[in-house]
């Protein structure tokens, strides 16, 4: 058994946060998405954490996010059965380590709260203030 490395590790958080700042800004408001912040959604608490930092463990997570940002980021471009059992299959993994995202395929699917107003989790088109 081999242990996942720090690299990893910071992998994991980087793709947590682009769940954040990249994917829920395009279907949620802020209002929303600190609601998911404060349920801890995709933020393990250690009582709840059930990944014990094996490579095995480290990778699932990190393609089960990648796979979670790649099929969010293009829900317009697809919407069959196949997607959702991705999205569910992919979650099912998280949540077997402790990462929860209480959210169902659906959600992403009928969540148009925002059109395309600014939010505060969004990352800035650039560094420069106007």
């Amino acid at each position: 058994m081999f242990a996942s490395t720090e690299e990893q590790e910071h992998y994991i958080e980087e793709l947590i946060q682009t769940m954040y700042e990249d994917i829920f800004p395009r279907y949620f408001s802020d209002e929303t998405i600190d609601q998911l912040d404060e349920l801890s959604v995709l933020k393990p608490h250690s009582e709840d954490l059930h990944y014990n930092g094996t490579l095995k463990e480290a990778f699932q997570i990190m393609s089960s996010l990648q796979a979670l940002t790649a099929l969010l980021d293009h829900l317009d471009d697809q919407q069959g059965e196949e997607q959702r059992n991705l999205y569910n299959r992919n979650i099912s993994i998280l949540k077997k380590y402790g990462y929860k995202l209480p959210l169902t395929f659906d959600h992403f699917l009928a969540s148009r709260e925002k059109a395309e107003e600014v939010s505060k989790y969004g990352k800035p088109a650039n560094k420069w203030i106007v």
